[in-house]
C-alpha cells in the first residue's frame, strides 16, 4: 500500500460520505468520499490514483459485490487495497466479500480506529 496515499470512500449515504471525510484528519492523508454513481477510473484520476478503496457494501443503485469485481479486474488498479463497510457484518457477508477479493472488512458507521487497524493490518500482511 502506498505511504499517505489518497483513500476513496465509496458510499451512497451522504451523511456518511462527510463522517468518511472526518478520517482525513486522523489519518493525515487525502480522503475522497463519493458515490457509487461517481466511481469512474476512466475519467477521475483522483479514484484511479488511489492507495486503498473503502466501498459500501450496500450501495443502493450498484451493488458493493460488483463494484469490489470492477476494481479487482480492472488491470489499472492491480494491487489496490479494498476494504468493504458494512452495516451488520455477518458471516455470509464477510465471507462474499472477502472472495470477491476484499482485503478486509470493517463496521459503519466509520470508526478511525477499526478503519485505521485494517489497513495497519492489511499492510502488514502485504
Amino acid at each position: 500500500m502506498e505511504e499517505a496515499g489518497t483513500i476513496v470512500v465509496v458510499d451512497p449515504d451522504t451523511e456518511s460520505r462527510n463522517d468518511a471525510e472526518d478520517l482525513e484528519d486522523e489519518f493525515d492523508r487525502q480522503v475522497i468520499a463519493i458515490d457509487s454513481v461517481d466511481f469512474d477510473t476512466e475519467v477521475s484520476e483522483d479514484v484511479l490514483e488511489a492507495a486503498v478503496y473503502i466501498v459500501c457494501w450496500n450501495l443502493g443503485i450498484r451493488a458493493g459485490a460488483d463494484l469490489i469485481e470492477e476494481i479487482r479486474s480492472n488491470p489499472r488498479l492491480e494491487g489496490k487495497c479494498v476494504l468493504v463497510a458494512v452495516k451488520e457484518p455477518t458471516k455470509t457477508v464477510v465471507s462474499w466479500a472477502m472472495s470477491l477479493g476484499a482485503d478486509a472488512v470493517c463496521s459503519l458507521p466509520y470508526d478511525p480506529g477499526e478503519v485505521g487497524e485494517r489497513l495497519e493490518e492489511i499492510e502488514n500482511a502485504a
